[in-house]
């Protein structure tokens, strides 16, 4: 990252528990410190209301970064709890006075860039981490959220969007020039052996020792993840190969309907869900085959994560998914909400050794040469001027 020495930066997240967002900001934050920047990150908590703040807040004290908690952000939205969210954040904007005023998600976006402009912050950026009106709602909601999108865009001097398609769909009438388009990018991690990193799925789901053939995704477990259409695809690939587990790592509010839904379709046996796990990345060579089958995505760094573990990667079209991955070449990519091209998918790849393999390879290929971090942090920081 260049330099930023002289530079105050306020990150603001909503959420706290840890996902691509978290990460994100993460990542941002931690290296902006490096190059000289005075940092400070605002967070709410892990989502319901009164939680308390989760694992992007310990990562974040572990790294010698200042942490704000704001306890009224939460994910439900309310009258009286979006003012007093707002009366917060103001007041965090006001005494931190920073020069740069990073935000991300929805809600920070739309609150922070109200707060910024009123304390008036040289330089407002607010990065969408896919865009909400896309998501599959009632026609009035949508179009709620397209204005409130359409307002945080006016209020910021630049919208960082991670793909082309996120370009496509900005709510940006009148402010297209506001946009950069910045990919997110990833920087090598560690990788556990596959004995090891199955031997630690194994102490938490002692069940999935019987399979040989293991699909597996990282995902918090919310609608947004498709992991309901997920779940009746692997039923159809299980009917045929009584080899393969499935395998959900993650946690979320979803959990007691895809139990359910689990019993329903009989596959108790074979789908485990050990929940979330620190550092889940690195037990990604524990997989055969990895599976996002998302509704909505911006440009998932559990998808990089994948392709840099050489895993072959099946993935719905959303997002910035086919821009990462070309069908049939490095990759299978289906549409959202099919189960059966799903199902055909994932029993593509797991008949196919040599086909795994070449994928797999292609992916790897493509992340290295045009997703890394250190690109990411580079342009962004161009942003922060």
């Amino acid at each position: 990252m260049e330099t930023l020495t002289g530079r105050k930066i306020l990150f603001v997240i909503t959420k706290s528990n840890w996902g691509g967002a978290q990460q994100y900001v993460y990542t941002l934050a931690t290296h902006a410190q490096k190059a000289g920047a005075v940092v400070v990150v605002a967070l709410g908590g892990t989502g319901e209301v009164g939680a308390g703040a989760g694992l992007l807040g310990r990562r974040l004290d572990e790294a010698g970064i200042r942490t704000i908690f704001l306890p009224s952000f939460a994910r439900d939205i309310g009258i009286v709890r979006e003012w007093s969210a707002f009366l917060e954040l103001l007041r965090v904007v006001r005494a931190e006075h920073p020069d740069v005023l990073h935000l991300n998600s929805s809600k920070a976006g739309g609150l922070g860039a109200l707060a910024g402009r009123i304390v008036g912050t040289r330089r407002i950026v607010f990065t969408a981490h896919g865009w909400a009106h896309g998501e599959s709602r009632p026609l009035y909601q949508r179009t709620s959220i397209w204005i409130t999108s359409w307002l945080t865009a006016q209020l910021c001097h630049r919208i960082i969007v991670l793909s082309k398609n996120d370009a496509r769909q900005a709510p940006v009438l009148f402010s297209r020039k506001h946009i950069v388009v910045i990919h997110n990018g990833i920087g090598r991690f560690p990788l556990s052996a596959r004995t090891e990193a199955r031997a630690r799925i194994i102490e938490i789901a002692r069940g999935a020792r019987r399979f040989p053939f293991w699909f597996m995704t990282l995902a918090e477990l919310h609608p947004n993840k498709g992991l309901d259409t997920l779940l009746r695809a692997f039923a159809t690939v299980r009917n045929i190969h009584k080899d393969s587990a499935l395998i959900l790592i993650g946690e979320g509010q979803s959990r007691a309907e895809l139990v359910e839904l689990m019993h329903t379709l009989n596959l108790e046996d074979s789908v485990f869900l050990p929940g979330f796990l620190a550092n889940a990345r690195e037990y990604m060579s524990a997989a055969d085959a990895f599976v996002l089958s998302s509704r909505k995505e911006g440009l998932p760094l559990v998808l990089l994560e994948a392709g840099q573990a050489r895993l072959p990667v099946v993935a719905t079209s959303v997002g910035a998914i086919p821009e990462v991955i070309e069908d049939g070449i490095s990759g299978f990519v289906v549409p959202p909400n099919n189960e059966q091209k799903l199902a055909d998918a994932l029993l593509q790849i797991k008949s196919a050794a040599t086909e795994r393999e070449r994928m797999a390879y292609a992916l790897h290929a493509r992340i290295i040469r045009d997703f890394s971090e250190e690109t990411m942090l580079r342009e962004t920081a161009r942003v922060y001027y």
